[in-house]
């Protein structure tokens, strides 16, 4: 059964880069470099690491084109082979780098010093908090929340059901407002 999610445009991108069109997998790669990217900078938190990994999703996505089975989206099947590469970089190099995990713009100048101050905290907290989770919890909470994936698209990327990253999504949001209480306006930032 085709995944919703599945375009019939990607589906015949996949289909030409299978028997060999290449220029169809450089379409593919090109459509969804940026996403890669994202993901594996906010997991790693190290830009050139984000980036020889997305190149390595790449390479063994176009290697594996052929067990690829379009019953999820060609996205989801090349971010899954993404988290897999920085759950290894992460065992082999140990710690996530906090820089990537929080990509803001940079906040508007403020009159107030403190206030400016304080935002700057924050944001080095929830930097902090992410990485500290659990990697399962992190890596839904990264790819639902901020990459925009959907529930569907998220579990087939980290190989589980819907119901389960909902519920990592949910302890991900709980562990970070417990973590961030003091920013939020108490002790566990007003969470239950």
């Amino acid at each position: 059964m085709r995944s919703p999610h599945v375009r019939p445009e990607e589906s015949a991108l996949v289909e030409r880069a299978r028997s060999g069109d290449l220029d169809a997998f450089d379409r593919l790669a090109r459509a969804h470099l940026a996403t890669l990217y994202s993901v594996l900078f906010r997991l790693v938190g190290n830009h050139e690491d984000a980036e020889d990994l997305a190149q390595d999703a790449l390479e063994r996505a176009f290697r594996a084109l052929h067990l690829y089975r379009g019953d999820a989206s060609f996205r989801s099947w090349v971010v899954r082979i993404a988290v897999h590469l920085a759950r290894d970089h992460q065992r082999r190099g140990g710690r996530v780098a906090l820089a990537g995990i929080l990509e803001l713009e940079a906040p508007e100048p403020r009159p107030d010093p403190r206030q400016s101050a304080s935002t700057g905290e924050l944001v080095r907290a929830a930097a902090a908090a992410i990485a500290a989770l659990p990697e399962s919890l992190r890596v839904a909470l990264v790819l639902r929340v901020l990459e925009g994936m959907d529930y569907v698209e998220v579990a087939r990327a980290t190989a589980v059901r819907p119901g389960t990253v909902r519920t990592q999504v949910m302890k991900a949001r709980r562990l970070l407002a417990q973590a961030l209480g003091p920013w939020l306006g108490g002790p566990d930032g007003g969470a239950s």
